[in-house]
């Protein structure tokens, strides 16, 4: 288990409800993360707080004086809509200052971009230090060929079976000699 998952189901760990398995794997790795471990415990510790406040009541005069509250607002929205209603304007179109201001601005903003551009694009050549192979790449196993691969997620669990039990003997023998053996 890492941090990640230790986080990702930390509150089903609380609640008690993951598999034995995974209990355990939790209480496992609390006890090796110090960082999940003071996680933990401020999680418990701010829920401990939480469960022993005092249950607020409100007083036995708040519901009436809150309905009350609420027919005034609505009282007040309603005459704001009703003057709203008067006071309509119609959209007007923009003027040519305005559409002259929004093109100078998208201009500015292609030709900053078209500078950030030419700028970042300087051709710098990567040079790497020279790689010398000292021992030949392996020889591929016969039993990962492409065919056998390829057919392993297709759901054919008896082909591959028997494509290796046919190739057994040429990578065993190819094993024992060496890789100068190639045989098909």
């Amino acid at each position: 288990m890492n941090c990640r998952e230790f986080r990702r189901k930390h509150d089903a760990y609380i609640d008690d409800t993951l598999s034995g398995v995974d209990l355990e794997a939790m209480a496992l790795h609390r006890s090796l993360c110090a960082a999940c471990a003071q996680l933990d415990t401020r999680v418990r510790r701010s829920l401990l707080v939480a469960h022993n406040l005092p249950i607020i009541q409100p007083s036995a005069a708040f519901s009436e004086r809150l309905q009350a509250r609420l027919a005034s607002e609505r009282l007040l929205m309603q005459a704001g809509h009703a003057q709203a209603d008067l006071s309509v304007d119609r959209w007007r179109p923009l003027s040519l200052g305005t559409y002259a201001a929004l093109a100078a601005g998208v201009l500015a903003v292609a030709g900053l971009a078209g500078a950030v551009t030419v700028v970042g694009s300087r051709n710098q050549t990567i040079r790497l230090a020279p790689v010398v192979a000292s021992i030949p790449e392996p020889m591929p196993s016969l039993m990962t060929n492409p065919a056998m691969v390829a057919s392993m997620p297709a759901g054919m669990p008896l082909w591959p079976a028997v494509f290796v039990a046919q190739q057994a003997p040429y990578h065993f023998a190819s094993d024992a000699l060496g890789s100068d053996f190639v045989g098909h």
